[in-house]
């Protein structure tokens, strides 16, 4: 469950086991769903964490165990496994800074997501990402500015499975001629932080 300020948001399963987020008001009753459809969240979800236009979650994934995502159900942002290898719990404080209980390491991490480093932790800082040909149906090029050096590459399946990592140099073609079709993710990370993009493959 979060807080909004106005509102209970509360995380959960439709009828047909779909994940939501409901709206309750102060006094319980259904206000309506808050969101719904979250790309690559995967079946198992542990917290939710409230910040000013979408929600973050914590999942049991060990490659991203948190993901961002806007109202309109769009993947903004996530925290990768190098950061927190596992989260349980998740909240935003009054600053802003979205704190994580890591079960694997007993620790609770202070991740600061709008300068992407805080007390030793990165975050996603979200640096534009463009991307040629989307839909795309054997190759795709994904261009993005401000990343380091040492800034590498990672695409997602929409059920959050890794299918390529790479080092990131400002510009890289994917080729998914053997990929099956449908909806994917790049994240594009350095030691600042990460920026995510959405692409659909197709035929």
């Amino acid at each position: 469950m979060a807080n909004n300020g106005s509102y209970l948001l509360v995380h959960g399963n439709n009828y047909s086991g779909n994940p939501i987020i409901q709206q309750f008001s102060t006094s319980g009753s259904t206000s309506s769903i808050y969101m719904s459809n979250f790309p690559g969240l995967g079946s198992t979800r542990y917290d939710t964490a409230w910040f000013s236009g979408g929600i973050w979650i914590a999942r049991d994934n060990a490659d991203s165990p948190i993901l961002a995502f806007n109202t309109s159900g769009m993947m903004v942002g996530c925290v990768e496994g190098a950061t927190v290898s596992a989260a349980a719990g998740l909240t935003v404080d009054s600053s802003g800074y979205l704190w994580a209980s890591n079960p694997d390491d007993d620790t609770i991490y202070q991740l600061d997501v709008s300068t992407g480093i805080e007390e030793g932790s990165s975050a996603p800082v979200n640096r534009g990402i463009t991307v040629d040909r989307n839909p795309f149906a054997s190759s795709v090029i994904i261009t993005a500015e401000g990343f380091s050096s040492d800034a590498s590459i990672e695409v997602f399946d929409l059920t959050g499975r890794r299918v390529r990592a790479d080092r990131f140099s400002g510009v890289y073609t994917w080729n998914a001629v053997n990929m099956p079709s449908g909806v994917y993710f790049a994240v594009v990370s350095d030691e600042a932080g990460s920026s995510v993009a959405r692409f659909t493959k197709v035929r």
